[in-house]
């Protein structure tokens, strides 16, 4: 373990919602670099989130995908457009961006723990 990492309570790791969630929508939001405006099915609902990795991904790499979502952080304006949750990635220490896809036979809205 790194003598720099901050160590928390699991009770503290409990408190994220994390679903699972089938992009049905993507778009570039216009005048932006990164941002993509994805409509996503959690089974009971849809929500909107916006994903800041459009210089790695194209709207058309997202489609149909179905990733991990955390669902309960408070709605957050992104140029002009409010997005209700945060894709979960992988992130190496260059930048480089990998998404965390799951095979359809999860349901949609599945809780991930």
């Amino acid at each position: 373990m790194d003598s720099d990492e901050k160590l928390y309570d699991v009770n503290e790791f409990w408190k994220f919602d994390m679903r699972v969630g089938e992009v049905k929508a993507a778009e570039r939001i216009p005048r932006t670099h990164k941002l993509i405006k994805l409509t996503v099915d959690f089974g009971d609902h849809s929500r909107t989130i916006i994903a800041g990795i459009g210089d790695q991904y194209t709207p058309e790499d997202l489609m149909g995908k179905k990733m991990i979502f955390v669902v309960n952080l408070k709605p957050k304006k992104l140029s002009g457009v409010i997005s209700e949750g945060m894709m979960v990635v992988a992130e190496e220490e260059d930048g480089k961006v990998h998404l965390i896809t799951l095979s359809n036979d999860v349901p949609n809205g599945t809780k991930v723990w």
